[in-house]
């Protein structure tokens, strides 16, 4: 009978141990300059096939994501007039990875919102307070 009570009560402390076990010090709070500056490394870098999936982030229960740098477009694009839809992968960082054009494709604004979209940084969106990875749609307007 003690065997029986030591094997339910060892699946309950190993959950109690992983919720109460502090955060990755790589995950924790960094200030706006840390957080684009991690961006700013990661920012060519695809994200790795056996990384977890992103969420999709409609209609979910999680914060969304906090924009805290934009850059503009390039000189190439400022005449050009119109929108461009995009969807990107904002990691558990707040950077944007694998932005790709839903609307808009083709065009040379285009081209350049997805260039200066990878350059935007984030406060990561949150579920149950710990940052996650989410599918993010974006629209640049140049008007």
């Amino acid at each position: 009978m003690r065997s029986l009570r030591v094997a339910l009560l060892i699946p309950l402390v190993l959950a109690l141990a992983a919720q109460a076990r502090p955060a990755d010090p790589a995950r924790a709070r960094l200030s706006k300059r840390e957080r684009i500056a991690l961006c700013e490394k990661k920012k060519d870098v695809p994200l790795a096939p056996g990384d977890p999936q992103p969420l999709d982030f409609k209609g979910s229960s999680m914060n969304r994501p906090v924009l805290i740098r934009r850059t503009d477009f390039k000189a190439e694009a400022s005449s050009l007039r119109g929108f461009v839809l995009l969807e990107a992968v904002i990691d558990e960082d707040g950077c944007v990875r694998q932005a790709t054009v839903v609307k808009g494709a083709g065009t040379i604004l285009a081209t350049a919102a997805v260039k200066s979209i990878r350059r935007w940084v984030f406060e990561p969106a949150t579920r149950d307070g710990h940052p996650v990875r989410v599918k993010y749609l974006l629209t640049v307007n140049s008007e």
